[in-house]
Parts: structure tokens; C-alpha cells; sequence
């Protein structure tokens, strides 16, 4: 388990760390006498004087740490939101990573200004259609301030929470310069997953919709949802880059540990999102025979152990009651449930209000609240920000594109299979954020940019530790020529 926390093994960094040791313990006795017998206070001062500076003595523990805290940290609400509607009563929800984060990101930019070699913003295709969309986000808020349907704190907040994944991307690509970091951190991001899954396992027997960790009663499963469809698609895709049947068991059984709980999140537009991300596994990946046999065999067992709950949520999207409302909608003969209905009616009811500022927009949480992230950009930020954030996906999707053909699948068939699985599980979220903020999503965006940025420097480390002679091809000579004659 050290090995994820290099700061706590070997020897070049043991003096660091008896440094660090000794800090935060005066630390700890200067914040004690001055707090006095505040305890509670004491301790989360000491604790984030402690992550500062191993975060800024060590930055794979930093992000080690901000691995763990994405979906195992508590989280809290404060204040509530201006603008209209639903926004009105909402509040601010700051989690405890958020702190870390803050923490963290700051300690790096002092860590980058005594050492002016580590760069803050790392050029990236994405850098500029990043850029575009923040301005655009914040010029469409400061305005909406001013026409006082935006309360001036609670926006910037909001902005302030929805770029903080930005931060993530950028320190991923400054700080990972070898692929044995990359995997350590893949590794890292699945022990969480598999964390996550076993406490919503646990929450099954309870009868309630599970969700992710520490997020109260009633918590967001359509959440959990989208994490897993991330999760889910980047093993499926690193398990068709492995041969070792123990990898590939291994793999699996987190897969399947997985799906139990994502079928229990009863988050329709998660299990939609699910056909998307297996397309882009048959379209990118290179052995689709496989993964069409695992579809088939899925599709034979799937109606033996599917859940019954499963059965009824779907059954209550169709139910013959439904015909009796008039306050549903109807596509042909068929009624809608209410919940999926008023879902539906809103996006009328949203373009409608977007029609009334259409180039800038309402500013973020100026136009209520919108369970739709399409629909939410477009009244938000208007037409000039809706594109700019169609510009950002479509960049996104050309990158990983782009990097999935500059790796030799044959020689490297594990890292071309993790960019499959970043392709497919990003297509799952663009479907998924029909039905859902998915985009603005702190516990689904986190993961989600985080692996982006291992995306986009995967295959320059590869040409890097290539060029140095480090790198030792992986490929199987057999397979080799099937596929060669597959495709000849």
C-alpha cells in the first residue's frame, strides 16, 4: 500500500519526511495554544497545515489523496442559491475534497513559484476550448449580477465548484512524467471504485436506491450512475488490452462487483447511458469478437438474475395507470410516468425561458434549477456558451481520438485499451447528461478529468520512455496475425 504514497517509502524522500513530520507538529502546538480548547477546530487546522505541506513536499501524495477523497469524503451545504424557482431554496454543497482541493491546488502554485521548472498550465489541445468556456461562464454570471437575477456570491460559487475539475486536468498533466505513474494512479482510481461499490452493495438490503458514499438521506444514485458508467468503461477497456487470464479474472470481478450496485442505483438515464459506451467498445476497441460474445452471453443471463426492482422501475415508466393522467406525456399510445414527464415538460418549459435572453444566457443559477445539462448551458450561459461547451466535448472527443491512433495497439495493447475505455465511458456521459447535470457533477467530473489528463499525455510518455529505451512492448505475436489477417 506505500507504494501509492511514495513520500511514506524509500530513501530519497525519508529526510523530506521527517521534515514534514517535524513542521506540522510545531504546527499542531502553535495552532493548539492558539485555538485553546476548541478541539474540533484544532484538529482540522492541523490536519490541512499536514496536507499542505506533504502536498507540497509530494505531489503523488497529493493526488493520491485527492483519488481517495473523490467519492469517500463528506460533504456539507451552506447558504442558499438566488434566481428563480427550485435555485431558490438550494444551497452551496462544499465536500471535504473540495477543501483538499483548495489545499492542495495551493501548495502547488508555491511549490511552482520556488520552482520555476514545473509548469502552472501544461499546453494541451484543450487548453484553449477550456478557456473559452470559463469566460464565457463567468461574462454570463457577472451579467446576470447585474440584472439582479443572480445573487453575486452564490454565482461565483457555483463557478468556482463547476471549473475546480479544471485544476484537476491541469495538475495531472503537469505532474505525470512516466507511465509508472499512470498506473499507479489507474490503480489507485480503481481500489476507490471497488470501495465505493462494496459500501453500495451494503446499502442494498436497506430497500433504498443506493448511492455513493456520505451523501445523506436521500441520496443522488443517478450520481453513483454516472461514476460507474466511467469506472466501468475504462476496465472494459484496459481488460481488452490484457491476455494474462488472471488479469483479465481479476478485471472482471471488479466489473461485475460494479454492475450489482449500478443496476440497484434504479437511475434510468445511467442504464440508458450504458448502450452508448458499449458502441464505442465495439467501434474503438480491437477485439470485438469478444466483447460481442460477452454482450450475447450477458443478454442470455441478464433476464435469469436481473433484479426484480429493476423489472419495476422499468414497468412503472410504461405503466397502464399513466394513461389515466393528463398531466403526462404521450409518445404514440404510450403514457410516461410522472417523474420522467415532468422531466420532459421542463425542457419546453426551459427553452421557453431561454428565448428571453438567448445570446448570454441567465448566468449560472440565475434561471432556476435544471436537471438537464444541455438544456441547463444553453439557458445559463446562452447560445454563445452552449457552443462554446459543444466546442469543449467535441475537442475532448478529438483528442482521445487522435491519441488512440498514435498507440501501436499491438505493442501496447493495455494502454490503447484504456483510451477506449476513456471513449467509452465518455460517450455513456453524454448520454447520461440528458437527464442530468453530468457535466457539473462534482463526484462524476473529478474522476472523469482526472483521467482526461492521463488521457491526453499517455502517448507522449510512451514515445518518451520509447525513445529512453524504458519502455518494453507487450504483444503477443500470435494474436498479432489474426489481427493482421482480419483487417488485410
Amino acid at each position: 500500500m506505500l507504494r501509492f504514497f511514495p513520500i511514506l517509502s524509500g530513501s530519497s524522500s525519508k529526510y523530506l519526511t521527517v521534515i514534514a513530520i517535524i513542521v506540522t507538529m510545531g504546527a499542531a502546538i502553535g495552532i493548539s495554544r492558539v485555538v485553546g480548547e476548541n478541539e474540533a477546530l484544532a484538529f482540522y487546522a492541523i490536519f490541512g497545515v499536514a496536507v499542505f505541506i506533504f502536498a507540497f513536499l509530494n505531489t503523488d501524495f497529493a493526488l493520491s489523496v485527492l483519488i481517495l477523497s473523490m467519492l469517500l469524503s463528506p460533504e456539507f451545504s451552506i447558504g442558499g442559491a438566488g434566481g428563480a424557482g427550485q435555485m431558490a431554496q438550494r444551497g452551496v454543497v462544499v465536500r471535504i475534497d473540495d477543501l483538499l482541493l483548495g489545499l492542495i491546488m495551493l501548495s502547488w502554485l508555491v511549490k511552482t513559484a520556488v520552482n520555476k521548472e514545473i509548469g502552472i498550465i501544461v499546453r494541451s489541445p484543450l487548453n484553449r476550448p477550456i478557456f473559452y468556456y470559463i469566460v464565457a461562464s463567468l461574462f454570463a454570471t457577472v451579467l446576470g449580477i447585474f440584472l439582479g437575477n443572480v445573487r453575486p456570491l452564490i454565482g461565483i460559487l457555483y463557478n468556482i465548484k463547476y471549473f475546480q475539475y479544471f485544476l484537476i486536468y491541469f495538475m495531472v498533466l503537469s505532474h505525470v512524467q512516466d507511465l509508472a505513474t499512470l498506473k499507479k494512479f489507474v490503480k489507485l482510481l480503481l481500489i476507490t471504485s471497488v470501495i465505493v461499490s462494496i459500501y453500495a452493495l451494503a446499502q442494498i438490503p436497506s430497500g433504498v436506491r443506493v448511492s455513493a458514499p456520505f451523501e445523506g438521506e436521500g441520496g443522488e444514485a443517478n450520481t453513483l450512475g454516472g461514476y460507474l458508467i466511467v469506472i466501468m468503461s475504462m476496465v472494459a477497456g484496459i481488460m481488452t488490452g490484457f491476455k494474462k487470464k488472471s488479469h483479465i479474472a481479476t478485471l472482471a470481478l471488479a466489473l461485475g462487483l460494479m454492475l450489482i450496485p449500478f443496476a440497484f442505483t434504479l437511475s434510468r438515464s445511467s442504464w440508458v447511458s450504458l448502450f452508448p459506451a458499449l458502441v464505442a467498445l465495439l467501434i474503438y476497441s480491437n477485439r470485438r469478437r469478444y466483447i460481442l460474445g460477452a454482450l450475447m452471453i450477458s443478454l442470455i443471463i441478464l433476464p435469469a438474475v436481473m433484479p426484480g426492482a429493476v423489472y419495476e422501475r422499468i414497468e412503472y415508466t410504461f405503466a397502464m395507470e399513466n394513461t389515466l393522467r393528463d398531466d403526462v406525456v404521450k409518445v404514440g399510445d404510450t403514457s410516461l410516468d410522472p417523474s420522467t414527464s415532468e422531466r420532459i415538460q421542463s425542457w419546453s418549459s426551459t427553452l421557453a425561458q431561454w428565448t428571453e435572453r438567448p445570446i448570454f444566457g441567465w448566468g449560472v443559477t440565475g434561471a432556476g434549477f435544471k436537471d438537464a445539462q444541455y438544456f441547463r448551458v444553453l439557458v445559463e450561459t446562452g447560445v454563445i456558451g452552449f457552443g462554446l461547451f459543444i466546442a469543449l466535448l467535441v475537442s475532448i472527443h478529438r483528442t482521445a481520438v487522435r491519441n488512440l491512433k498514435q498507440i501501436d495497439v499491438n505493442k501496447y495493447p493495455s494502454y490503447h485499451g484504456l483510451i477506449v475505455g476513456f471513449i467509452a465511458g465518455f460517450w455513456g456521459l453524454l448520454m447520461h447528461s440528458v437527464g442530468a447535470n453530468t457535466f457539473i457533477i462534482v463526484r462524476v467530473m473529478e474522476p472523469f478529468w482526472f483521467l482526461t489528463g492521463l488521457m491526453v499525455v499517455l502517448p507522449s510518455l510512451i514515445a518518451k520512455e520509447e525513445e529512453e529505451g524504458v519502455l518494453q512492448p507487450v504483444e503477443s505475436v500470435k494474436w498479432k496475425k489474426k489481427f493482421q489477417r482480419r483487417f488485410r
